[in-house]
C-alpha cells in the first residue's frame, strides 16, 4: 500500500463527506453462506440461492465505472464474501481508487488469506459476533464451532495487517437479547488488541423476537463507549439505537441513494440492499449518472426508515449529525493508525 496514496484518497473521502456526496457503497458479490443465521432471511429465501455470483470480468467493468464516483467506502458483502474465489484480487481492483472494507463470519479466515487481502489493500474487516457465550452464538449461527472460528479469524487478522492504517473490528447486532454481552465482548475485543462496533437490526432481513432495543439502549452504550476506549462506534450513532428500535426502526429521512448505495450480484443498482425490488438500473449496462439520478429520485418520493445499520447510520450521523465536532473525533479513533503488532 502507497502511504502517498492512501493519503490523497483519505483527503478525497473527506472533502466528498463534506460536500455530502455519495460515500458510500454496499457490494454483494454473492449471496451464498455457509451459515443459516436465525436472524437472516436470504438463506431461506430461492431466489437469493439461485442468483448468480459476480465475475472478475464483470467486476472490473464495475470498477471502471464506479473510478469516476471515487473514492468511496466500498463495503464487501454477501452472503459469506470469502466463499468468492476470486475475493483476494476483486480487494486490489477496488483498492485502486475506493477504500475496501469488509464483514466476514471468519469461518474461512485463515493466515494466507488474511495477509493476501490485505496486502491487496483491503483496508478494514469486520467480524460477526453477537454473544459471549459461544454456544448461544453458535446456536444463532446455526453452525458448531462458529464462535471459536470467529475468534481464531479475529486474532489472525490482526496478526497478519501490513499497514498500522488498516483496522480490524468485532461487530455485534444489538438485541434486547444479548445486550447483557456488549460489555464482556468489548473487554474481549480490548484483551485480542482490536476495537469493537455495533450495528442495530435490520427488519428488512429477518424477523426475530428479541431483536428490538429497549429505550435504555442507547443510554447503555453510550455509558459503555465512554468506558472503553476500543469501542469506536460514533456517539451520534448509538444516540439514535433506542429511538430508532422504539418507533419500529423507522428513523427519517433515510438519505440511501443520496450518500450510499447498493449493487447486487448481478450487477443491479439499488438504494440500499433491503429495497433489491426497487432498481434504478444496471451497472454493467448502463451508464453509471443516469442510474445514480433514478436513485435520488427514489429518495425523494420513497419513505423508508426501516432500518438503523451501521452502513446508514454511522454515514448519516457523519454528514448530518448534530455534534460534528465529536462525530469527527469518534470517527478518528476509528481509523486512526495501530501499529502492527500492538494494541489500539
Amino acid at each position: 500500500m502507497s502511504v502517498l496514496k492512501d493519503s490523497s484518497k483519505k483527503m478525497r473521502y473527506m472533502l466528498r463527506v463534506a460536500r455530502r456526496d455519495m460515500v458510500h457503497l454496499n457490494l454483494q458479490l454473492l449471496y451464498r453462506c455457509n451459515f443459516k443465521c436465525s436472524i437472516c432471511d436470504f438463506w431461506r429465501s430461492p431466489s437469493f440461492a439461485a442468483m448468480p455470483e459476480l465475475s472478475l470480468e464483470q467486476l472490473r467493468v464495475i470498477a471502471g465505472k464506479l473510478k469516476p464516483l471515487g473514492p468511496l467506502i466500498v463495503s464487501i458483502g454477501g452472503g459469506e464474501p470469502l466463499l468468492h474465489p476470486a475475493v483476494v484480487e476483486i480487494t486490489r481492483i477496488l483498492a485502486e481508487d475506493h477504500f475496501p472494507v469488509m464483514i466476514t463470519n471468519g469461518w474461512y479466515v485463515t493466515p494466507k488469506n488474511a495477509r493476501a487481502l490485505f496486502e491487496a489493500g483491503m483496508h478494514e474487516v469486520s467480524v460477526s459476533v453477537d454473544y459471549a457465550d459461544p454456544a448461544r452464538h453458535d446456536a444463532q449461527r446455526g453452525t458448531p464451532g462458529a464462535w471459536e472460528r470467529a475468534m481464531s479469524a479475529l486474532k489472525t487478522l490482526n496478526e497478519n495487517r501490513v499497514h498500522p492504517e488498516q483496522r480490524v473490528h468485532m461487530i455485534s447486532v444489538v438485541m434486547d437479547e444479548n445486550i447483557q454481552d456488549i460489555e464482556a465482548l468489548i473487554k474481549l475485543s480490548r484483551d485480542m488488541g482490536i476495537t469493537y462496533l455495533v450495528t442495530l437490526y435490520s427488519s428488512g432481513r429477518g424477523r426475530r423476537s428479541g431483536k428490538a432495543c429497549s429505550p435504555e439502549t442507547s443510554e447503555r452504550l453510550l455509558a459503555l463507549k465512554k468506558k472503553y476506549g476500543n469501542f469506536v462506534a460514533l456517539r451520534g450513532y448509538l444516540a439514535r439505537f433506542s429511538e430508532a428500535a422504539g418507533n419500529g426502526n423507522t428513523i427519517q429521512p433515510c438519505y440511501a441513494g443520496i450518500n450510499l448505495f447498493n449493487i447486487d450480484s448481478c450487477g443491479n443498482v439499488t438504494r440500499c440492499i433491503d429495497s433489491l425490488g426497487t432498481q434504478a438500473g444496471n451497472i454493467l449496462t448502463g451508464d453509471l449518472e443516469p442510474i445514480l439520478g433514478r436513485l435520488k429520485e427514489f429518495s425523494r418520493s420513497e419513505s423508508c426508515g426501516g432500518c438503523w445499520t451501521s452502513c446508514r447510520g454511522a454515514i448519516e450521523t457523519l454528514l448530518y449529525g448534530k455534534d460534528a465536532v465529536r462525530n469527527l473525533l469518534d470517527m478518528r479513533a476509528m481509523t486512526r493508525g495501530v501499529p502492527l503488532g500492538g494494541k489500539f
